[in-house]
């Protein structure tokens, strides 16, 4: 099925999504998901379309969350069905409302998966990991 062309305000809207996200801010947590998961390299790529592609599944969040909370996240779909793939980030919004993270700085699903809005959801992975290194965790986040 074709997409519609997108209108003014559309592009507007997604023009100012993008504006907002901070590479500063996205490198710093993805070298901190990366230090605690020691087993990925996502740090690498910060920008908003390569973290949408590493993350989108919700894989990576669940293991994350499951390092700073063990067994927290029971069930980790590992398919490429989108409702399996939104069901992991729904675990991990859940789990972050769980550990603390305020809910302002939590983001809805489709914000990651259909990449409505990347900067909320580097915005919720900075306080999770500003929670996480108030508790202990290694390593800490620095932003």
């Amino acid at each position: 099925m074709a997409q519609r062309p997108k209108d003014e305000q559309e592009t507007h809207v997604e023009a100012s999504k993008t504006n907002k996200y901070n590479l500063d801010m996205a490198t710093a947590v993805l070298k901190w998901i990366d230090g605690v998961l020691t087993d990925t390299n996502i740090a690498s790529t910060p920008g908003p379309d390569e973290v949408h592609d590493q993350l989108k599944d919700g894989i990576i969040l669940c293991r994350l969350m499951n390092s700073l909370e063990p067994g927290s996240i029971k069930n980790v779909n590992k398919g490429k069905v989108s409702f399996a793939m939104m069901e992991n980030i729904g675990y991990f919004n859940e789990q972050c409302r769980q550990y603390g993270v305020q809910p302002d700085y939590l983001f809805v699903t489709t914000d990651l998966f259909e990449r409505q809005n990347m900067a909320q959801v580097l915005i919720c992975l900075r306080a999770l990991g500003t929670l996480a290194t108030k508790r202990g965790v290694e390593p800490a986040i620095t932003i």
